[in-house]
């Protein structure tokens, strides 16, 4: 675990060089098996031709879902992937499913020197940065379509995070620009990344900027975030005023702070609870020596937003585990030391002893996350399903509403890849799809949420139009994907004297409702 002197920056240039490589065929993986973007991105496609259509203008509101759902969602992904698709020439579509994974990768590099600003210690950031290229699950959201703007979202603010660490604690003038621009970049990209890079700017002010220059060079670099990210915000109060971010306020937290908590601590990577017992190792370490601002940042994420909290900590919860690895390492080597009592170097039997076996457990880690990486492309939308919706798009009035059944309760509507692409390959009105209402719904996002699975749980068609009726909710056409839909729903249905069928394939089925 300790690199030899000599050529040290060339060993510390191949070792990322081998991470961001392996860990990003990690990160490639999937959309590489499954040709579509991962999961969702739906939304996120028809708000960049969105953009394009309106001459790169932010427009009032998203052409998505026909619903009139307000543009305010962070749009730099969306402007960064629109331009690529007119300079390139290619379909959104494609960047939605290469540039997420291009980015995460990136985001690999970009902690190497984050965790370098922390720890001053190469060993220690190449450390956390092989266990972030390795972990299981570290990057899954990342590499989804919607990563998109959850990827630029967290390697905007990674680079914020260091450039106002370097403010603070060397007192850098030369870096305040840069972290005007991160900081600014972050909250353009996504807004719970955008809030929590608020949040850690401001633990990193408590525990190194706590002096006259330190509180003035944070009010620059807050000014100086709000200037440049003003035309986005601003042109959306114009357009909305306050109400879209309220709605968006209310909508954000859901998962309580205990459980979402404890998954990131104590969740098992390949049946293992490696991360748990390095991290607690490392806050031991850190505690014992009273240094305690990454402990407090890997806790103030759970308090800012519980829900998103996961995707935030996992960055200071990987550098106390390096530090874990690290006090573990030198415990290992002292007893080694002490039992066969005997002087050692750097190339002695204990160091390579622990290298060694902190690259046995990078391979498992990597094998681990090859094979939970290559299934997800399961949860991509299936040829087949985008065959039913273009049969729509050909073949039904662009005025019709439809109703989407898909998983029989089991899923939430807001994870439903079907449900959010249907409106965006479609290009019709899906009366169940969830994905934008965040913006508009405000506290009745979550009870309303929470109907639409009752919907899906249905088994008769008396139940089916009982629920249209309580929700007031007219759809010219009732879609049903055979492998997630009871059989018993669709057989009622073709009992009623309402409602005829005008598709029958292997993997779908759609009604008519008849006037």
């Amino acid at each position: 675990m300790m690199l030899s002197d000599a050529p040290r920056k060339n060993q510390v240039a191949l070792i990322l060089g081998a991470l961001v490589l392996m860990g990003g065929a990690l990160r490639f993986l999937p959309g590489w098996r499954a040709r579509f973007p991962i999961n969702d991105g739906g939304m996120f496609l028809v708000m960049i031709h969105d953009l394009q259509a309106n001459r790169f203008v932010l427009p009032s509101v998203t052409s998505y879902n026909v619903s009139d759902i307000p543009f305010a969602y962070p749009p730099l992904g969306f402007y960064l992937a629109a331009a690529l698709s007119n300079w390139l020439s290619v379909p959104p579509v494609e960047l939605l499913l290469w540039l997420p994974p291009l980015v995460s990768a990136a985001i690999i590099p970009a902690f190497y020197w984050l965790a370098w600003q922390i720890f001053k210690s190469e060993s220690k950031a190449i450390v956390a940065s092989a266990l972030y290229a390795f972990l299981p699950g570290a990057s899954d959201w990342l590499i989804m379509g919607g990563g998109l703007t959850r990827a630029f979202g967290i390697l905007f603010s990674l680079l914020a995070i260091g450039f106002v660490q370097r403010v603070f604690r060397g007192g850098e003038k030369r870096s305040i620009i840069p972290a005007i621009l991160f900081c600014a970049c972050a909250v353009l990209s996504h807004p719970e990344v955008g809030l929590q890079t608020a949040a850690i700017c401001l633990i990193l002010w408590v525990f190194d900027g706590r002096s006259w220059p330190g509180t003035k060079n944070a009010a620059l670099i807050a000014a100086g975030a709000m200037l440049l990210t003003a035309p986005w915000w601003l042109t959306v109060l114009r357009y909305h005023g306050l109400a879209p971010f309220e709605s968006a306020i209310q909508t954000g937290v859901r998962e309580t702070l205990v459980a979402s908590l404890f998954h990131s601590i104590f969740s098992l990577q390949g049946g293992l609870p490696i991360l748990s017992t390095l991290c607690l190792v490392g806050i031991f370490a850190v505690s014992r020596r009273r240094e305690f601002p990454l402990v407090t940042w890997a806790l103030a994420p759970f308090f800012v937003d519980p829900r998103n909290a996961p995707a935030i900590a996992i960055f200071p919860l990987l550098m106390l585990a390096s530090e874990g690895a690290h006090c573990l390492n030198a415990e290992f080597v002292r007893a080694y030391l002490k039992t066969f009592h005997t002087n050692a170097d750097k190339n002695a039997f204990p160091f390579r002893a622990a290298a060694g076996i902190f690259a046995a457990l990078l391979l498992y880690l990597f094998f681990v996350s090859w094979r939970e990486t290559s299934n997800l492309a399961r949860v991509s939308l299936a040829s087949a399903d985008r065959e039913t919706m273009e049969w729509v798009r050909q073949n039904t009035p662009v005025e019709s509403r439809f109703l989407l059944f898909t998983n029989s309760g089991q899923v939430s509507s807001m994870t439903d890849s079907y449900q959010e692409w249907f409106p965006a390959l479609a290009e019709r009105n899906s009366q169940n799809t969830l994905q934008g209402l965040e913006w508009t719904l405000s506290s009745d996002f979550f009870s309303y949420s929470q109907r639409l699975i009752i919907l899906q749980s249905c088994q008769t068609a008396d139940c089916l139009i009982d629920w249209m009726r309580q929700e007031d909710v007219e759809a010219d056409y009732l879609v049903f994907k055979k492998q997630g839909v009871s059989a018993p729903l669709t057989e009622s249905l073709r009992m009623e004297s309402g409602y005829q069928v005008v598709y029958d394939s292997e993997n779908a089925l759609i009604f008519l409702a008849i006037p």
